[in-house]
């Protein structure tokens, strides 16, 4: 007899309760962790956004915060107190931006863990064993030779060991850790819309010998880790594609992203429509190569509109919670989303490329144009 699931099984985001990429540093007095993450912050405030997960300090005894949330922005540094009101569900939320986060580690818990030894927390830190589940690095405060007694069974032989003095060290193992969790990239080709100006379906027009859905399939098949069509459950599929259906219907190619990003929250989304049929392997390349996993996207501007191009784009995993929003907020554009977030917007090497084809005229200065 099959198991009652009570609710729909849905794919997570990887990482904890704060974001992707969270180390909680433990094992020192607050002032020194508050340090160090101000001076990896200042290191790598140019090429990431590093958020930072503390407790308020220095409170009188049943004294309160005067907020029951304090965010302070400190241009690229996110100082965020969380209070016992505030949901945990709402921690990725605030942080959906940042490209990793820092935890304090005495006073909250995080997916991955940096340990500080330092005597005056021998004690504490013992005491604290559960919280260390995925120890990533250890860092040796001034004056300690090696880890505590009581770590050795826990630290892995391949864990770095590294002198707090070596921040070059430190902040370049960040760096690398963050950098190597750039996901991969899945393509996705965008087939609806109703094709009225065109006259017929713009998806099967052969520009290239094949239907246009079966040739941008296969041109984002050799670049792409795996290739889906996107589209409504009226559209039809005759060929054996991997096929993603709108579960967010009537919302046009915003739908069909964030259907593809329910399915997998934890891959970006390389996407293209049906209707260019200039877009070819170099231009992909291109997009490909400039890519800046830190941003939300990466696209290309088009001049001919005077906007970024939303539908062949990079769309990041960090962008699933920002598209959510915007739905939420009553907003279901892609153009909308790119021109106010932030993206790495590049000059198109072949803005000739990014045109799309909508009447019949068009297409068939398109034919004209691919004969010659």
């Amino acid at each position: 007899m099959k198991k009652h699931q009570k609710h729909t099984k849905l794919e997570r985001p990887y990482g904890g309760k704060f974001h992707q990429n969270e180390w909680a540093i433990i094992g020192a007095p607050c002032p020194i962790i508050k340090k160090l993450v101000k001076t990896v912050n200042d290191q790598l405030k140019d090429r990431f956004k590093i958020g930072f997960v503390d407790e308020v300090h220095h409170l009188k005894e049943n004294e309160k915060p005067d907020y029951p949330g304090m965010l302070i922005s400190k241009i690229s540094h996110l100082d965020y107190s969380i209070t016992p009101e505030e949901s945990p569900f709402s921690y990725r939320t605030f942080f959906r931006h940042c490209d990793g986060v820092m935890v304090n580690g005495n006073h909250f818990k995080a997916d991955k863990q940096i340990v500080i030894i330092n005597d005056k927390k021998k004690e504490s830190l013992s005491r604290k064993i559960d919280r260390l589940t995925n120890i990533q690095l250890v860092i040796l405060d001034h004056g300690q030779k090696k880890a505590h007694n009581f770590l050795k069974n826990i630290i892995g032989k391949d864990i770095p060991i590294v002198p707090i003095d070596s921040i070059n060290v430190i902040t370049q193992w960040i760096s690398d850790q963050i950098q190597a969790l750039a996901p991969p990239i899945d393509g996705l080709v965008l087939i609806g819309g109703k094709s009225s100006r065109m006259g017929e379906d713009k998806t099967k027009i052969q520009y290239h010998d094949l239907p246009q859905y079966k040739h941008a399939y296969l041109l984002l098949e050799n670049i792409c880790r795996k290739t889906y069509l996107s589209g409504n459950e009226s559209t039809e599929y005759t060929d054996d594609e991997l096929v993603i259906r709108d579960t967010f219907t009537g919302l046009g190619p915003f739908g069909g992203i964030l259907s593809a990003f329910r399915e997998n929250p934890n891959r970006a989304l390389l996407t293209i429509p049906t209707d260019t049929p200039l877009i070819d392997r170099e231009l992909l390349d291109f997009l490909i190569a400039h890519r800046n996993p830190q941003k939300m996207a990466t696209c290309f501007h088009n001049p001919e509109t005077g906007f970024p191009e939303p539908l062949i784009t990079i769309w990041e995993p960090k962008a699933y919670p920002i598209l959510l929003n915007y739905l939420a907020l009553g907003y279901a554009c892609p153009r909308k989303a790119l021109i106010n977030e932030d993206i790495l917007e590049l000059v198109c090497p072949n803005p000739l490329k990014l045109m799309n084809a909508n009447t019949q005229a068009e297409k068939n200065n398109f034919i004209k144009l691919l004969e010659k």
